[in-house]
């Protein structure tokens, strides 16, 4: 092999080496871009999820203040028909509106408001924004006062409403606020097929007002 062969040899592995590195490169941004996008569509609740789980830590996030909230409800003295858990969409906190109302009513019961004070303490110190849900349960409500017409879409809208505007009583600031009323559209528990005690049972869990941070 002269010279020239053994030049044009060596340049061509150098040549493969090259495109063989290229080629690694090209699947490792690939791949970086797939993780990218991917986690864009991952919801905050399931971001922080994965992130705790990465770094062993839940300082500042959503998992830390869902076990914070979780001990304000189920510790002592608690807080009557309130229940909490870590959504994929952020922690979700499900007041019980026979709690919080009287039936058809979208007014507030004063004694309902001093037991959510530790709870609501906790929730103004973070910086999450606040979804505050109205839910109703399946039986259609109807009925006209004052000549306005009230349903279950409106009552579900004004218990939302009411409860912000105890949050803004308390400081809350209102860009970190949304009243959103669902009616019977979301209901945690499904009431096909059930009859007597396991229906009301299903329509009460659904009868709620639902707290989202994320």
């Amino acid at each position: 092999m002269n010279l020239d062969q053994l030049t044009t040899e060596i340049d061509e592995q150098g040549l493969d080496s090259f495109y063989i590195s290229f080629g690694d490169l090209m699947v490792i941004l690939c791949v970086f871009l797939v993780m990218l996008l991917t986690m864009s569509k991952i919801d905050i609740g399931s971001f922080e999820k994965i992130k705790s789980v990465m770094t062993g830590r839940t300082d500042n996030t959503l998992v830390e203040l869902s076990d914070s909230l979780k001990e304000i409800v189920e510790g002592t003295p608690g807080i009557p028909g309130a229940s909490v858990h870590l959504a994929k969409d952020g922690v979700r906190v499900d007041l019980d509106t026979a709690v919080l109302f009287a039936p058809g009513s979208a007014v507030i019961k004063d004694d309902a408001l001093v037991s959510l004070e530790p709870m609501l303490n906790e929730i103004i110190r973070t910086e999450y924004q606040i979804d505050v849900e109205g839910h109703t349960d399946d039986v259609p409500f109807y009925r006209v006062t004052d000549g306005e017409i009230e349903t279950n879409w409106s009552l579900s809208g004004k218990r939302a409403g009411s409860v912000i505007l105890h949050l803004r009583s308390l400081g809350f600031a209102p860009d970190r606020l949304r009243a959103v009323g669902y009616a019977h559209t979301r209901p945690v528990v499904e009431t096909d097929n059930k009859s007597g005690a396991e229906l009301e049972d299903a329509r009460a869990r659904n009868r709620r007002v639902s707290l989202l941070i994320r």
